[in-house]
């Protein structure tokens, strides 16, 4: 899917990086008071449930590369979000693939730092398990390996995986060709 290596090609591989648009939301949270945070969250997940998910935003520093925010919605039993992604998640390292939280919200997210054009199919599995992720790393994969059997297609992606990608439960995350 991508072009890893070669004279003069630069590295393409996806790479894990800071979403511009949580990092906006956290600035903003950071300098509220605390009768304006409900109010913050409440407007990025109207803005979220508009534009829909992934959020893809060029990359400022990277011509031709995206930042490729993944989220969910969370909620007080939430403990971890596993994401099953074509091409950006390693079934051997789940730990990798999951979503961080916003602390002090609702909002979990992972972005990628991806080259124009790329896509695929992906899940997302939130863990609402009593007495929350489990500390030993053996438990917490094993616990991982299970919540696979659960991810689902992204409730606030309203595009399905087709064309290329044939789970249809799954959505579909695309990041735009740049013109040429």
């Amino acid at each position: 899917m991508y072009v890893l290596d070669g004279p003069g090609v630069r590295d393409s591989r996806p790479s894990r990086t800071a979403g511009p648009c949580v990092e906006r939301l956290a600035a903003r949270l950071a300098t509220a008071i605390e009768a304006q945070r409900p109010v913050l969250l409440a407007d990025f997940w109207a803005e979220v449930e508009r534009r829909g998910t992934p959020l893809v935003e060029e990359a400022a520093d990277s011509p031709g590369r995206y930042a490729v925010t993944f989220l969910w919605r969370g909620h007080r039993a939430t403990c971890q979000v596993l994401l099953l992604a074509d091409g950006l998640t390693d079934p051997g390292d789940l730990a990798s693939a999951l979503l961080e939280r916003l602390p002090g919200t609702d909002v979990w997210h992972l972005t990628y730092l991806l080259p124009a054009g790329s896509g695929g199919a992906y899940r997302l599995a939130a863990d609402i398990s009593p007495g929350g992720a489990p500390a030993d790393s053996g438990r917490r994969r094993q616990r991982l390996r299970a919540l696979c059997a659960y991810a689902a297609a992204d409730p606030l992606n309203s595009g399905a995986a087709d064309g290329d990608w044939s789970d249809p439960d799954a959505s579909a995350y695309v990041v735009p060709t740049v013109a040429g």
